[in-house]
């Protein structure tokens, strides 16, 4: 079993006000959906991940109702990647083709044949997607099918490649775009395309996607669950043990904190470059505390759920405690 690290956490985390009616929201939204049918969720084992309390601690200032369908999306996607993993340990290439192939027909406007395919739908029928956003979707939907070619084929991928492809795999790009409309940061599309605040995005979903790597470790790599692994790919490329990769890759996930530290300073004169009035520069601010503070509240929800556990156990419904993240992580409201 690997030693898994504390984690850096130069942010503070918040809890939302409206935490508890979000947890009964999600609840019956994913029974509604089909989601709790036993593959791959147990009403107890949903409760021991909590995906309800993802949103509130990701996304502290929300709105309620904005709230309720930000973590909808984020709970589809967790079914999703948990949905996949059975054609991962399978190798089941076919099938984890057709699971995609129904996913996207849904975005062409088919109808759902699975708990996955009508939790999309439903969220496409109350939702605003633009081109950008379906073209997010399919890649997030290709990356699954690119760890399952690997895995089928027992190929650890480059350490780049994998990176690059996790990004996608977690969806980072769409968590981005919920964080900054979850404030209303609306940003002129030359400023979101500056290679400054492409930076910006792929440091933070680099965070979250090398951190599963190392706390689903023994759960899912170790199991033979999948190859693409950041930390097997670091073991190979750099002919070290287990624990020496995981503590690379904590260096590297550290080392994202920091860039993103880093970014975040630069963003004022940022805007002055791109000439942002009063009200965009507000945005563009308040944009960067969410994206602080989802990293927080991501790493806060990660050591409380029992997502990865062998023996899930309920998460407790109660956030209003620190726990082990230091001070700069402690809860505000």
């Amino acid at each position: 079993m690997v030693e898994v690290p504390s984690f850096d956490m130069p942010f503070a985390a918040r809890l939302s006000p409206h935490a508890d009616r979000v947890r009964l929201h999600t609840r019956a939204w994913v029974r509604d959906m089909g989601m709790l049918g036993g593959v791959p969720w147990t009403e107890a084992f949903y409760d021991a991940a909590d995906y309800g309390g993802f949103g509130p601690l990701t996304h502290p200032t929300a709105s309620l109702e904005d709230l309720k369908h930000i973590n909808d999306w984020h709970t589809w996607g967790f079914h999703v990647n948990d949905a996949f993993r059975s054609f991962l340990r399978s190798r089941d290439v076919a099938g984890g083709k057709a699971f995609v192939a129904g996913l996207k027909s849904v975005l062409s406007g088919s109808a759902p044949a699975n708990p996955a395919g009508r939790g999309l739908a439903d969220l496409v029928s109350r939702s605003t997607l633009d081109a950008e956003d379906r073209e997010d979707l399919a890649e997030f939907f290709d990356a699954l099918l690119w760890e399952l070619h690997n895995t089928a084929q027992g190929r650890v991928p480059d350490p780049v490649d994998l990176v690059e492809m996790r990004r996608r795999s977690i969806g980072a790009d769409l968590s981005a775009k919920l964080v900054r409309r979850s404030v209303r940061a609306e940003l002129p599309e030359e400023l979101s395309r500056n290679s400054t605040m492409r930076a910006l995005v792929d440091s933070f979903g680099d965070v979250p996607a090398l951190r599963q790597e190392i706390v689903g470790f023994d759960h899912v790599h170790a199991t033979g669950g999948s190859t693409t692994s950041a930390v097997l790919a670091v073991r190979q490329f750099f002919g070290c043990g287990l624990q020496e990769a995981v503590s690379v890759v904590a260096d590297l996930i550290s080392a994202r904190l920091r860039q993103i530290g880093a970014i975040l300073g630069e963003l004022p004169s940022l805007a002055d470059e791109y000439g942002l009035d009063a009200e965009a520069k507000a945005g563009l601010h308040r944009y960067a505390e969410a994206l602080k503070s989802w990293l927080a509240g991501e790493l806060l929800w990660t050591r409380r759920s029992s997502r990865f556990s062998s023996s899930p156990t309920p998460a407790r419904t109660s956030f209003h405690s620190p726990s082990g993240l230091g001070t700069a992580a402690v809860l505000v409201r």
